[in-house]
């Protein structure tokens, strides 16, 4: 059996000290007797002792100077004084010096345990009061952390902004050397790296499968990792990918809105302390992930709000209002570096008669089709938007007139060729779209190139439709 408390006996009688050793014997105490101050010195760098009963008088160094001495390196070792030589002024004197108790020889011995049993007693006590107040201390300076990092991240309107700030406070609040946020692509379903601290970007999985590797497995799962032995932990096989790691221990938690995932957050490398994660570590990286959670919605929904007052609803395609402001810029833009502009706009032939003789629902599935067509043949700078009603308009930067017009006809053609099926009927039905382009001018404002692409549009509608006509 291991023995707990450590005692060193420090007088110059031997047979005393053999004798209190044997007295103490079944009282599971490592005992370490010696006969100087220096031996006691010795013994007191090369092992911390719980107690310390020494003799007031010795040889060489007195028991209040080996006191002093003693508790300079560890303060919260417990002295008890045994004397022949009494008297008041020198008890005082051992107790100020930070002894426990002072016993008058010859004692009794088991008066002598029971003194020893309660200063251990007294004395564990104030270590663990000393471990509780630093803990506290630690505690009270990892929430002002997180309680600065919850007024923070509420001003965060980006969600790169969010992952690069969230990264960096992670670091401080687990002493960790390496973090990652990945969050769910809500098109592909993969995870993505939106901000790392820490990593080798040229190194890490930009890019993720739900289920692939540990950020996978925790967004499938939705269970949180906490790793204490990578080599050991049943639930990982990362054998293969073991050199990624300077510790062997990580926290790995799913960002979750209920319980749907839409990130995991990362911690690798320990740096303090045992390099172990804990318990607590992972209680303080939730109280962050909570609020980063809260702000990926507000800044989602605020992008959601963002969209809808420039799309379409109908459509998905930019509405009337983001045209008129984007055509704006766009001419500002020409006029500034002297490139060509165009427009092209588009008008379904004959929809009020479909859409009388087959009711709105039909009529929208045709203005559904046409915008998807539209957006199909034109590039990723052009700007497809809804006019209003059946017309559509695309802004086409650094596009001549005649470049315009091949696209404009391009996209009838597609309209005209892609059959649509009429629900109502359950017949295919022949969708056609007229058009008119106009290009930028110098001198010219933006009303006065839609009125172009507008009287365009309108000449080719009264030439007979499915057909595209030039300013």
């Amino acid at each position: 059996m291991e023995k707990s408390e450590k005692i060193l006996i420090v007088d110059d009688d031997k047979i005393l000290c053999e004798h209190l050793k044997a007295g103490l014997a079944d009282e599971n105490y490592a005992v370490v007797t010696v006969n100087k101050s220096s031996e006691a010195i010795e013994e007191v760098s090369k092992h911390q002792f719980n107690l310390v009963l020494l003799d007031l008088v010795l040889p060489d160094i007195q028991g209040i100077d080996l006191i002093r001495l003693i508790a300079r390196k560890y303060p919260e070792t417990c002295f008890i004084i045994f004397t022949g030589y009494a008297t008041i002024s020198s008890a005082i004197e051992a107790l100020k010096a930070g002894a426990y108790e002072y016993i008058i020889k010859p004692f009794d011995i088991g008066h002598l345990k029971l003194v020893i049993k309660r200063g251990l007693e007294k004395y564990g006590l104030i270590l663990k009061n000393k471990d509780l107040l630093v803990r506290l201390e630690k505690e009270k300076f990892k929430l002002e952390i997180i309680l600065d990092s919850y007024n923070k991240i509420g001003a965060i309107l980006g969600l790169d902004d969010l992952a690069d700030f969230v990264t960096s406070r992670v670091l401080q609040i687990a002493d960790a050397e390496k973090s990652s946020l990945m969050m769910v692509d809500e098109k592909t379903g993969d995870l993505v790296l939106r901000g790392s601290k820490g990593l080798d970007k040229e190194k890490v999985a930009l890019r993720v499968k739900i289920g692939e590797l540990v950020a996978g497995w925790v967004a499938q799962e939705g269970e949180t990792l906490l790793v204490s032995d990578i080599d050991s932990d049943p639930r990982l096989n990362l054998t293969s990918r073991r050199s990624r790691y300077k510790t062997k221990s990580f926290i790995s938690l799913p960002l979750k809105i209920d319980s749907h995932v839409i990130g995991v957050m990362n911690v690798t490398d320990k740096l303090a302390g045992t390099r172990v994660f804990t318990k607590d570590d992972l209680r303080y990286l939730t109280l962050i992930a909570h609020q980063t959670v809260t702000q990926i919605e507000n800044i989602r929904l605020c992008e959601k709000l963002s969209s809808l007052a420039v799309t379409d609803a109908l459509t998905n395609i930019s509405n009337h209002r983001y045209f008129q402001e984007q055509l704006k810029v766009e001419i500002m833009r020409a006029q500034r570096y002297k490139h060509a502009l165009s427009i092209m706009m588009f008008d379904v032939d004959s929809f009020k008669t479909y859409n009388d003789s087959y009711g709105h629902l039909e009529g929208d599935a045709v203005l559904k089709h046409v915008a998807r067509i539209i957006k199909m043949n034109v590039r990723e700078v052009d700007i497809v938007c809804r006019y209003g009603g059946d017309e559509f308009v695309v802004i086409l930067p650094f596009t001549t007139l005649k470049s315009a017009k091949f696209v404009a006809e391009k996209i009838s053609r597609s309209v005209e060729e892609q059959d649509m099926f009429n629900r109502q009927t359950g017949k295919v039905m022949r969708v056609t779209v007229s058009g008119g382009v106009a290009t930028y001018r110098e001198g010219m404002n933006k009303d006065e190139l839609v009125g172009l692409a507008d009287q365009a549009l309108y000449k080719a509608k009264g030439e007979g439709k499915n057909k595209i006509c030039s300013a």
